[in-house]
């Protein structure tokens, strides 16, 4: 995907040269922590598999990974279920504008290792998949910048973890105008310019599920009618029955 970025940001091939695995070619990457005059302080790295060509058929989906459990979850899932062969993922992490007071280089280092364990894991998931992987580390408002990156990249989907750094729920709320976690979903369903896909780790819904069956609260009537709807379960043909004359 060509991005529209400014002619002052810094290029560098042999960004991505020194992060891109076995299987993996660099592309163009993009610096401007060191530009006072960028619109948007951000370091990106951008490898393919070897091979790799978009065509009529590629999706484009955009991952918000923080660092914390929800994040590793929801990368770990798009990686393993949800991209395919031919597809791109934008992998973006916020950065807190106080850490580039400091050492510039730590948040690149932070940025290729993330690169080196996404690359590993699409290895390890199916080496034989041919992807686009994009990651961007960004500075600045977590709403203006989801903003950009939508307008930047055109996602099909985007995928969140259930929590994130700041809350990224209520970024995503405060962006689409709808404030919450809950108003965010709602809102999603009728109202938002790309599907948003929330993934939540297993072991919390384990914990939430066996948190409501304990409840004495809870009522069992839907069990009772789940299990009586199953009991009556007939078998339905695939295809209408033909009549011959």
């Amino acid at each position: 995907m060509s991005l529209s970025r400014s002619p002052s940001v810094k290029m560098q091939q042999n960004v991505a040269q020194s992060v891109a695995g076995q299987g993996y070619t660099p592309k163009v990457s993009f610096d401007t922590f060191e530009n006072p005059a960028a619109s948007m302080f951000s370091f990106t790295l951008h490898v393919q598999s070897d091979g790799y060509a978009r065509n009529r058929a590629t999706r484009v989906f955009l991952c918000a990974s923080s660092p914390d459990e929800s994040g590793r979850y929801a990368l770990d899932w798009a990686l393993e279920s949800l991209v395919q062969d031919g597809d791109e993922l934008i992998v973006f992490r916020g950065v807190d504008p106080e850490d580039l007071e400091k050492d510039h280089e730590v948040v690149r280092e932070e940025a290729r290792e993330l690169m080196r364990q996404i690359q590993e894991k699409c290895i390890e998931y199916d080496p034989e998949r041919k992807l686009s992987i994009i990651v961007e580390l960004i500075a600045g408002k977590v709403t203006t910048t989801l903003e950009r990156l939508i307008a930047l990249y055109r996602p099909d989907s985007i995928v969140v973890g259930t929590r994130g750094q700041r809350g990224m729920m209520q970024a995503w709320g405060a962006a689409f105008g709808a404030p919450g976690v809950g108003s965010v979903s709602k809102y999603c369903l009728s109202n938002s310019p790309v599907p948003i896909i929330v993934v939540r780790p297993e072991r919390k819904v384990r914990k939430v599920l066996a948190k409501r069956r304990a409840d004495p609260k809870r009522g069992t009537h839907f069990d009772e009618l789940t299990r009586a709807k199953t009991q009556n379960i007939q078998s339905i043909p695939m295809s209408p029955s033909v009549t011959r004359a």
